[in-house]
């Protein structure tokens, strides 16, 4: 998941960055751009498959069936919450943070099941926080002038890409 966040985060700085000025991505950064988010979805995807199929060897029957309904009934309270109170246009990215955070959570129960009760906490602890940052800055996003808007979707990809290299490298 951290290569996901890279190549994302990469495809943002193209994209996004020139807006800041009132430009757009151009010549050479274009293509690089769209192999970086070809880059991130192949990442997001492998790593996916290869954190549910790790958690579901460990995790009990019954976290497949919860992370799944956790993460619809997550998404959904969340885009009526963004959308009716904070009036904040849905996106993509609501589902991607929704989906990484239910997906660390299996992981962590299927740590816990596991025998390493610790590293299962870790994980958790540091999911929520990804997932809080996250929340705040897709909130805020459309608030803020040209270069704070960027700086803030720039903040979950990095967080998550680190506490994604921290899970996969430390626990």
């Amino acid at each position: 998941m951290a290569g996901c966040c890279a190549c994302y985060l990469i495809w943002w700085a193209i994209f996004f960055w020139p807006k800041v000025q009132g430009g757009e991505a151009a010549g050479i950064w274009r293509p690089i751009g769209v192999i970086s988010l070809v880059g991130a979805v192949g990442f997001g995807f492998w790593g996916a498959c290869q954190m549910a199929g790790g958690a579901r060897a460990l995790a009990p029957g019954s976290a497949v069936f919860a992370a799944l309904i956790g993460g619809v009934a997550l998404y959904l309270i969340l885009l009526l919450v963004t959308t009716r109170i904070f009036q904040r246009v849905p996106t993509t990215e609501l589902v991607l943070f929704c989906a990484w955070v239910v997906l660390e959570l299996f992981c962590a129960a299927g740590l816990a099941q596991s025998g390493k009760p610790g590293a299962a906490a870790l994980l958790a602890a540091l999911a929520i926080i990804g997932f809080v940052v996250s929340l705040v800055c897709y909130i805020r996003y459309y608030a803020l002038p040209p270069l704070a808007s960027f700086i803030c979707g720039c903040i979950p990809l990095a967080s998550i890409g680190v506490i994604s290299l921290i899970a996969s490298v430390a626990l």
